[in-house]
């Protein structure tokens, strides 16, 4: 059951990262504040996946320095990770589908 929780929340990831580039922080608020605070994604759980995608060649990173010191790591979508996100979201649905079949509708 943990492998597929990490299945989804690469899926939100990377759905989060097709509407535009975001650092780890902004990543964790928009899912927050998308799911209306149902999803909420700490650091241990986040930078797994981020480096495990950027492994994949799913998305790349590029630091921009903000301020005078710090800098922050932007993750960007590449196209084998738009298709790896659509297959995601094609086997998402097939399992909603398949457990509605088993509940039946409200």
């Amino acid at each position: 059951m943990a492998n597929r929780n990490l299945y989804r929340i690469e899926m939100l990831i990377l759905k989060v990262l097709e509407e535009d580039d975001c650092y780890g922080y902004q990543l964790t608020q928009t899912i927050k504040e998308k799911t209306g605070g149902q999803i909420v994604l700490k650091e241990g759980t986040l930078y797994p996946v981020l480096y495990r995608l950027l492994d994949q060649g799913f998305i790349t990173d590029r630091k921009e320095l903000v301020g005078r010191r710090q800098t922050r790591v932007y993750y960007h979508l590449e196209p084998a990770g738009k298709e790896h996100l659509d297959k995601l979201i094609e086997d998402y649905y097939g399992l909603v589908d398949a457990i509605q079949c088993i509940l039946g509708s409200r």
